[in-house]
Protein backbone atom coordinates (compact mmCIF):
# COMPACT_ATOMS: atom_id res chain seq x y z
CA UNK A 1 0.00 0.00 0.00
CA UNK A 2 1.21 3.31 -1.39
CA UNK A 3 0.88 5.05 2.07
CA UNK A 4 2.38 2.75 4.38
CA UNK A 5 6.16 3.49 5.96
CA UNK A 6 7.65 0.49 4.20
CA UNK A 7 6.70 1.75 0.49
CA UNK A 8 9.77 3.19 -1.41
CA UNK A 9 8.63 5.09 -5.06
CA UNK A 10 12.78 4.67 -5.96
CA UNK A 11 12.23 0.81 -4.87
CA UNK A 12 8.91 0.45 -6.93
CA UNK A 13 10.07 2.57 -9.82
CA UNK A 14 13.17 0.22 -9.88
CA UNK A 15 10.69 -3.16 -10.20
CA UNK A 16 8.57 -1.10 -12.50
CA UNK A 17 11.81 -0.31 -15.11
CA UNK A 18 12.82 -3.97 -15.20
CA UNK A 19 9.60 -4.70 -16.43
CA UNK A 20 9.49 -2.22 -19.27
CA UNK A 21 13.02 -2.66 -20.23
CA UNK A 22 12.79 -6.18 -21.51
CA UNK A 23 9.55 -5.71 -23.93
CA UNK A 24 10.85 -2.62 -25.12
CA UNK A 25 12.49 -2.83 -28.77
CA UNK A 26 14.61 0.52 -28.21
CA UNK A 27 17.45 -0.97 -30.62
CA UNK A 28 18.53 -4.54 -31.66
CA UNK A 29 20.98 -5.52 -34.13
CA UNK A 30 18.67 -5.73 -37.66
CA UNK A 31 15.68 -3.23 -36.40
CA UNK A 32 14.27 -1.72 -38.93
CA UNK A 33 15.38 2.06 -40.41
CA UNK A 34 12.49 3.43 -38.79
CA UNK A 35 13.81 1.96 -35.24
CA UNK A 36 16.97 3.82 -36.04
CA UNK A 37 15.58 7.10 -36.87
CA UNK A 38 17.47 10.26 -34.95
CA UNK A 39 16.31 10.24 -31.75
CA UNK A 40 14.41 7.25 -31.66
CA UNK A 41 16.28 5.36 -28.91
CA UNK A 42 16.05 8.30 -26.93
CA UNK A 43 11.66 8.98 -27.58
CA UNK A 44 11.61 5.46 -26.90
CA UNK A 45 13.68 4.96 -23.89
CA UNK A 46 11.93 8.37 -22.33
CA UNK A 47 8.47 5.92 -22.85
CA UNK A 48 9.83 3.33 -20.85
CA UNK A 49 10.40 5.78 -17.82
CA UNK A 50 7.11 7.14 -18.11
CA UNK A 51 5.34 3.82 -18.33
CA UNK A 52 7.21 2.99 -15.16
CA UNK A 53 6.51 5.84 -13.43
CA UNK A 54 3.17 5.77 -14.21
CA UNK A 55 2.05 3.44 -11.14
CA UNK A 56 4.50 5.42 -8.66
CA UNK A 57 3.08 7.64 -6.55
CA UNK A 58 4.83 10.99 -4.28
CA UNK A 59 7.67 10.85 -6.36
CA UNK A 60 6.49 14.76 -7.64
CA UNK A 61 9.86 16.65 -8.86
CA UNK A 62 12.29 12.96 -8.89
CA UNK A 63 9.67 12.59 -11.91
CA UNK A 64 11.52 15.35 -14.04
CA UNK A 65 14.58 14.86 -12.27
CA UNK A 66 14.37 11.28 -13.79
CA UNK A 67 13.86 12.22 -17.27
CA UNK A 68 16.26 15.43 -17.28
CA UNK A 69 19.02 12.90 -16.39
CA UNK A 70 18.03 10.26 -19.03
CA UNK A 71 17.43 13.07 -21.04
CA UNK A 72 21.72 13.86 -20.91
CA UNK A 73 22.86 10.54 -20.21
CA UNK A 74 21.43 9.69 -23.85
CA UNK A 75 22.20 12.42 -25.49
CA UNK A 76 26.18 12.11 -24.91
CA UNK A 77 25.76 9.14 -26.92
CA UNK A 78 26.23 9.53 -30.89
CA UNK A 79 22.96 8.63 -32.63
CA UNK A 80 24.65 5.94 -34.70
CA UNK A 81 25.74 3.78 -31.45
CA UNK A 82 22.70 4.28 -29.43
CA UNK A 83 21.33 0.86 -28.04
CA UNK A 84 19.24 -0.50 -25.37
CA UNK A 85 20.73 -0.30 -21.45
CA UNK A 86 20.53 -3.18 -19.56
CA UNK A 87 18.14 -2.69 -16.95
CA UNK A 88 20.66 -4.45 -14.51
CA UNK A 89 22.26 -0.71 -14.99
CA UNK A 90 19.60 1.63 -15.47
CA UNK A 91 17.73 0.34 -12.81
CA UNK A 92 20.57 0.90 -9.73
CA UNK A 93 21.37 4.00 -11.14
CA UNK A 94 18.42 5.69 -10.95
CA UNK A 95 17.63 4.28 -7.46
CA UNK A 96 21.44 6.23 -6.47
CA UNK A 97 20.40 9.59 -8.27
CA UNK A 98 17.17 9.55 -5.60
CA UNK A 99 19.16 11.65 -3.05
CA UNK A 100 22.38 12.70 -5.07
CA UNK A 101 21.77 16.71 -6.10
CA UNK A 102 22.44 17.23 -9.72
CA UNK A 103 25.68 18.17 -11.08
CA UNK A 104 28.10 16.57 -8.09
CA UNK A 105 30.99 14.64 -9.30
CA UNK A 106 28.80 11.38 -7.92
CA UNK A 107 25.72 12.28 -10.42
CA UNK A 108 28.32 12.80 -13.11
CA UNK A 109 29.82 9.38 -12.54
CA UNK A 110 25.92 7.63 -12.54
CA UNK A 111 25.09 10.00 -15.53
CA UNK A 112 28.81 8.76 -17.33
CA UNK A 113 27.83 5.01 -16.80
CA UNK A 114 24.73 5.34 -17.85
CA UNK A 115 25.82 6.64 -20.92
CA UNK A 116 28.03 3.47 -21.35
CA UNK A 117 25.57 1.56 -21.00
CA UNK A 118 24.06 2.80 -24.23
CA UNK A 119 27.12 2.83 -26.28
CA UNK A 120 27.53 0.17 -28.58
CA UNK A 121 31.26 1.25 -28.81
CA UNK A 122 31.48 1.11 -24.49
CA UNK A 123 28.92 -1.21 -23.59
CA UNK A 124 31.62 -3.58 -22.66
CA UNK A 125 32.88 -0.95 -20.33
CA UNK A 126 29.94 -1.13 -18.19
CA UNK A 127 29.27 -3.42 -15.57
CA UNK A 128 26.43 -3.94 -13.25
CA UNK A 129 28.60 -3.81 -10.01
CA UNK A 130 29.63 -0.06 -10.88
CA UNK A 131 25.90 1.44 -9.51
CA UNK A 132 26.28 0.26 -6.06
CA UNK A 133 30.03 0.99 -5.99
CA UNK A 134 29.16 3.98 -7.15
CA UNK A 135 26.63 4.63 -4.29
CA UNK A 136 29.42 3.92 -2.03
CA UNK A 137 31.40 6.74 -2.72
CA UNK A 138 32.15 10.37 -1.51
CA UNK A 139 32.70 13.74 -4.00
CA UNK A 140 36.22 14.19 -2.87
CA UNK A 141 36.99 10.10 -3.60
CA UNK A 142 35.21 10.59 -7.05
CA UNK A 143 37.47 13.46 -7.71
CA UNK A 144 40.52 11.85 -6.41
CA UNK A 145 39.36 8.84 -8.83
CA UNK A 146 39.35 11.17 -11.43
CA UNK A 147 42.59 13.15 -10.89
CA UNK A 148 44.18 9.11 -10.88
CA UNK A 149 42.83 8.45 -14.07
CA UNK A 150 45.46 10.47 -15.69
CA UNK A 151 48.24 9.98 -13.87
CA UNK A 152 49.48 8.73 -10.20
CA UNK A 153 51.59 11.03 -8.01
CA UNK A 154 54.63 10.55 -5.49
CA UNK A 155 53.75 9.68 -1.54
CA UNK A 156 57.24 9.62 -0.11
CA UNK A 157 57.56 8.97 3.87
CA UNK A 158 60.48 8.14 6.39
CA UNK A 159 60.42 6.27 9.72
CA UNK A 160 62.66 5.90 12.85
CA UNK A 161 64.17 3.09 13.76
CA UNK A 162 65.73 2.54 17.13
CA UNK A 163 68.52 0.25 17.09
CA UNK A 164 68.31 -0.58 20.76
CA UNK A 165 64.63 -2.10 20.90
CA UNK A 166 64.86 -2.85 17.05
CA UNK A 167 61.46 -0.82 16.02
CA UNK A 168 60.22 1.62 13.37
CA UNK A 169 58.09 4.26 14.49
CA UNK A 170 57.08 7.71 13.04
CA UNK A 171 55.99 8.76 10.12
CA UNK A 172 57.10 11.67 8.44
CA UNK A 173 56.18 12.76 5.21
CA UNK A 174 58.87 14.43 2.36
CA UNK A 175 56.67 14.03 -0.56
CA UNK A 176 53.20 13.91 -1.41
CA UNK A 177 51.78 14.99 -4.72
CA UNK A 178 48.24 13.82 -4.56
CA UNK A 179 46.21 16.78 -6.15
CA UNK A 180 44.23 18.32 -3.03
CA UNK A 181 42.81 21.97 -4.12
CA UNK A 182 39.65 20.97 -5.56
CA UNK A 183 38.54 18.55 -2.57
CA UNK A 184 36.14 19.63 0.35
CA UNK A 185 37.90 17.76 3.24
CA UNK A 186 41.95 17.40 2.19
CA UNK A 187 42.33 16.23 5.67
CA UNK A 188 40.42 12.88 5.39
CA UNK A 189 42.68 11.71 2.63
CA UNK A 190 44.27 9.04 4.28
CA UNK A 191 40.78 7.69 5.84
CA UNK A 192 39.54 7.95 1.51
CA UNK A 193 42.01 5.96 0.35
CA UNK A 194 41.68 2.72 3.16
CA UNK A 195 38.00 2.95 1.76
CA UNK A 196 38.95 3.09 -1.95
CA UNK A 197 41.30 0.08 -1.15
CA UNK A 198 38.56 -1.54 0.63
CA UNK A 199 36.48 -1.09 -2.51
CA UNK A 200 39.78 -2.51 -4.56
CA UNK A 201 39.39 0.39 -6.80
CA UNK A 202 42.79 2.66 -5.37
CA UNK A 203 45.48 2.53 -3.06
CA UNK A 204 48.95 3.47 -1.78
CA UNK A 205 51.82 1.03 -3.34
CA UNK A 206 55.03 0.92 -2.77
CA UNK A 207 57.52 0.93 -5.33
CA UNK A 208 60.69 -0.84 -4.82
CA UNK A 209 62.69 -1.85 -1.27
CA UNK A 210 62.90 0.36 1.42
CA UNK A 211 65.75 2.54 1.58
CA UNK A 212 67.92 2.24 4.97
CA UNK A 213 68.82 5.64 6.62
CA UNK A 214 72.09 5.85 8.46
CA UNK A 215 73.75 8.07 11.17
CA UNK A 216 76.34 10.74 9.01
CA UNK A 217 79.21 10.14 11.65
CA UNK A 218 78.57 6.15 12.30
CA UNK A 219 77.00 3.00 10.44
CA UNK A 220 74.32 3.14 12.09
CA UNK A 221 70.69 2.61 10.98
CA UNK A 222 68.81 5.44 12.07
CA UNK A 223 65.39 5.09 9.65
CA UNK A 224 64.36 3.81 6.76
CA UNK A 225 62.36 5.94 3.68
CA UNK A 226 59.87 4.37 1.87
CA UNK A 227 58.44 5.36 -2.01
CA UNK A 228 55.02 4.83 -2.85
CA UNK A 229 52.74 6.00 -5.68
CA UNK A 230 49.01 6.73 -5.31
CA UNK A 231 47.66 4.80 -8.09
CA UNK A 232 44.39 3.15 -9.17
CA UNK A 233 44.26 -0.59 -9.40
CA UNK A 234 43.38 -2.61 -12.81
CA UNK A 235 39.78 -2.80 -11.16
CA UNK A 236 39.87 0.66 -10.14
CA UNK A 237 40.96 1.86 -13.56
CA UNK A 238 38.53 -0.44 -15.53
CA UNK A 239 35.53 1.05 -13.05
CA UNK A 240 37.19 4.79 -13.24
CA UNK A 241 36.85 4.43 -17.09
CA UNK A 242 33.46 3.89 -16.97
CA UNK A 243 32.30 6.13 -14.97
CA UNK A 244 33.94 9.27 -15.08
CA UNK A 245 34.20 10.85 -18.75
CA UNK A 246 37.57 11.72 -20.40
CA UNK A 247 38.91 15.17 -21.21
CA UNK A 248 38.38 13.61 -24.79
CA UNK A 249 34.45 13.51 -24.61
Amino acid sequence: MNGSPSYDPASEFAKELAKQLPVKAIYEEGASPAVKQTGQILEDLTKVVHLALAPIQYLGALQDRYRHFIDTSVRRVPEDRRISPAPQIVGPILEGIRYEPEGTPIDGMFSELLSKSMDRQHVNEAHPAFPTIIKQLSSDEAKILKSLLRANYDFVYCRDYDDKVRLFSGHKVEVDDLPRAALSFPDNVSFYFEHMNHLGLAGIFQIGNQEPLFAETERRQTGVRIRSKYRLTDFGRRFTTACIQSQSQ
